[in-house]
Formats: C-alpha cells, structure tokens, sequence
C-alpha cells in the first residue's frame, strides 16, 4: 500500500484533484458578482465545507510537488479575492478555503522564488482590490438609512418582491422592488440569490406610514381588458426576437437614394452601406463599405441614411394569440401596492424585465 501511495504516477492523477478543488473556488469566486449568497442551513454548510477543505488539504499536501498542484496553490489565493470582499462576513464559508489556499501556497514544492514572487503579487492583488472595493463603495454609498418592511413571493413562485423604507432629509420614500425567483441556485444547504436584475415598480414620497402588498393571480385575458379601460395607446418595447416571432419587421430603413425597406432585425444587421469618395472624405475613412448597426447618429447622417425603430408598438395591437405566441402564460402574477397595480407578470414578460443580458454587474 505503501509503494502505491508513493507511486509519482499515483501522485499526478490524484494532483487533479486540486485543480477539481480550484475550479470550484473559481466558480465560488464568478458567483459571488452576479448572486447574493444565503446559508439556509448554517451549521450543516459549515461542517459540508470545512469537511470538504480539510480532504483536499490533505490531498494537495500529499500531491504538493506535482505540477497540478503547484499550479493551483498559485491560483486559489487570487481566486478568494471577490468572494471575500463580496461575501464579507460570510466567515464560516469563506474561512476554511482560504485557510487551504494560504496552508497550501506556503507548503506546495515551488521553490521559495517562486513564492516570493507570487506572493508578493497575490498581496499587491489583495491590497489593490480591496482599496478599489472600499473606496468606490463609500463613494457610492447613500446617506441615507434603509429598512425592508415587508418581503414575499408571488403565487407562482416566480417572483418575489421588497417594500424598503428609505429614511433622508426629504422626508423619505417607500419602494417596491421586483426580483425573480427562478434565476436563483438553490444547493439545500446554501442559496444563490440572482442580482443585478432588481426591477423598481414604484417608487412613493414622502415615506407612506401604512402600506399594504398583495399578490393576486390574474387572467391574460382580463389584464389585457383592464390594460385598453386604462388607455388604447399603452405601448411596449419588444425585442427583434420577438418581432421575428410575430412575422413584424423591426427596422424601417431609408436610403440616400430616398428608397425605403422595412426589414427583421437579422436582415438589418446584414445591411452594408457602399461609401463613396466624399463620405469617404467626410468621414476620414479608407473604408469601402459600413455595416449600418455600426453606424454612429452622426456617419448615418453623412451617408444619407435613416433608420427607423419599429419595435415599440401598441399594447392593444397585439391580439391574445400572439401574446401566447410571445410567451405569455394565460395567467400570472399581479402585484397590488395599496390597492393599486404595480406589477404585471404580462408587461414583465413583453418587456423582458429579467433578461440576463440586461443584468448589471454587481460588484457593488
């Protein structure tokens, strides 16, 4: 058994385990800006992931002189940056992998330049990302005081809102904020709340002393009823995706020639605009040709070119076939503030209130 363990070639497979360990904490790391992180289970997750550094120390010190090994012991260190900064307090989380990155830095084989000199760059990362984060935070950071009153999740599950209590020199406000539910990462003993996709539906000065929220289930149907009693000329933004799934087209474009197409947003992004030696000049350009989605307001201009957006259309155009054939279900989730509506799962689908693409990067 003996002979097995000190095998080098034992050794090497059993070092790929390290980077397995790296690439979680490199994950840790990618999760930590885009999700809020709540222990469900504190103590059950303390033991989970102590139990599980405290094996793969184990594993990286009997494997520190091979290659594998080595390399991760150089990349966890910087890997731990963003969590803790992200997840600062989170101690009985953050602990045990960085205890198993500084252990395993300061005992793998590299020779002691090495360390010096990844050491002092790790050290320069540490300190130059944490001045970053604390002062851009503190910039940023409101003088004001805010309290979460009252917090729920929509029927469906599929959403969850905030009513926060923000207290200023201007008597204060009340708002309500709209996130999704089904974009979280649910692992039993830790949740990944999704953020940067925060949706504000109402926003009330001065500071309101009572305020109720209620969440009811409504009919694709009604809502679009109730929508046309309020007004005819509501309108929405769709996105080319969506104009292609109704057969519209999303761009009307107008030539120098004075010649006009309506075309899809992928036939849009095809069109090239010839150049001729005064736009060329004008321009200062040796190009031949642009792309038109490239153009500036200023280069369409000076090519003789405009476009029009047709994507904004009327809410009351859209008949109840095409709102199911857009997505949306016959029934969903409507948000009451007072009494009044401040959320419809129906507008929040058409507009992609959550698309991923329109997330906010939140390192802050």
């Amino acid at each position: 058994m003996m002979k097995f363990f000190s095998n080098k070639w034992t050794k090497r497979v059993i070092s790929l385990l390290s980077l397995v360990y790296c690439a979680f904490v490199g994950f840790f790391a990618y999760f930590s800006i885009y999700y809020n992180m709540v222990v469900t289970q504190p103590q059950q997750a303390t033991t989970m992931v102590t139990a599980v550094s405290v094996i793969m120390l184990i594993i990286m010190l009997y494997t520190r002189e091979q290659f594998f090994t080595k390399l991760s012991s150089i990349f966890l260190l910087p890997a731990m940056v963003l969590p803790i900064l992200m997840y600062f307090g989170q101690w009985n989380i953050l602990v045990p992998p960085l205890v198993v990155a500084l252990v395993i830095f300061f005992f793998s084989g590299m020779g002691e330049t090495g360390k010096t000199v990844w050491g002092t760059l790790i050290l320069l990362i540490y300190l130059v990302a944490s001045l970053i984060y604390f002062v851009v935070t503190s910039m940023f950071a409101p003088s004001t005081v805010t309290t979460t009153i009252l917090s729920g999740n929509s029927p469906s599950g599929l959403y969850r809102c905030t009513v926060n209590e923000t207290v200023d020199s201007s008597n204060g406000s009340t708002k309500v904020t709209i996130e999704p539910n089904a974009m979280d990462k649910d692992f039993t003993l830790v949740l990944f709340q999704i953020k940067g996709l925060e949706r504000d539906v109402m926003i009330e000065r001065p500071m309101q002393p009572n305020v109720t929220i209620e969440w009811k289930t409504e009919k694709r149907a009604d809502i679009s009823k109730d929508l046309k009693k309020i007004s005819n000329n509501i309108e929405v933004t769709l996105s080319e995706k969506q104009m292609a799934i109704l057969g519209r087209d999303a761009y009307k474009v107008t030539f120098s020639d004075g010649s006009e197409q309506t075309m899809s947003g992928e036939a849009y992004h095809g069109v090239i605009i010839p150049l001729t030696a005064e736009m060329r000049k004008e321009l200062e350009t040796d190009a031949t040709e642009l792309a038109l989605d490239g153009m500036g307001p200023n280069t369409k201009n000076i090519c003789g070119v405009s476009v029009e957006d047709l994507r904004t259309i009327r809410l009351s155009s859209l008949t109840d076939e095409e709102l199911a054939r857009l997505g949306v279900p016959e029934e969903g989730d409507v948000l009451y503030y007072n009494g009044k509506v401040v959320f419809r799962y129906y507008i929040a689908i058409l507009e992609e209130y959550f698309a991923l693409d329109k997330r906010e990067l939140g390192l802050w």
